[in-house]
């Protein structure tokens, strides 16, 4: 199922921007109180048919360094477009709180609901999907 070259498991998603602001477009941002649970999830989808590269676990850590890095490189009117900081606020709020992360690729509409029949087993803060002109925020 990946999308991605399988040689490259690069963590670097400099390119998944929009005016500078982290926009994974396709994909969905989930945010969960435990780490465990994350990682279960990645297994479940990985189980699934997911590869590694379609589905990341990031720890709290990664995300408030990379958060804090991305708002305080941003500042510019152009970054301050739509929602994308804001969701990047709200990622940081959870990291700090100690949610770990996932970034499932999941372009579409069949894609998104699989993911969320097996995020939805456990507790999650939120999980925010990237549409080109929009980010939705799923229940």
């Amino acid at each position: 199922m990946s999308h991605q070259d399988p040689g490259n498991q690069s963590r670097d998603f400099s390119q998944m921007t929009e005016f500078g602001i982290f926009y994974p477009l396709g994909y969905l941002v989930v945010a969960l109180p435990k780490e465990e649970d994350a990682r279960q999830v990645q297994r479940d989808l990985m189980t699934g048919g997911y590869d590694e590269a379609d589905c990341q676990l990031f720890t709290c850590e990664e995300v408030v360094a990379a958060a804090r890095r991305n708002l305080a490189e941003n500042t510019g009117f152009l970054a301050r477009l739509g929602w994308a900081d804001e969701a990047v606020k709200a990622h940081l709020d959870a990291a700090r709180q100690g949610s770990a992360f996932l970034l499932i690729y999941a372009p579409g509409d069949t894609e998104t609901a699989r993911a969320l029949n097996v995020i939805r087993r456990v507790p999650f803060d939120f999980a925010h999907r990237y549409h080109r002109f929009a980010i939705e925020e799923l229940k």
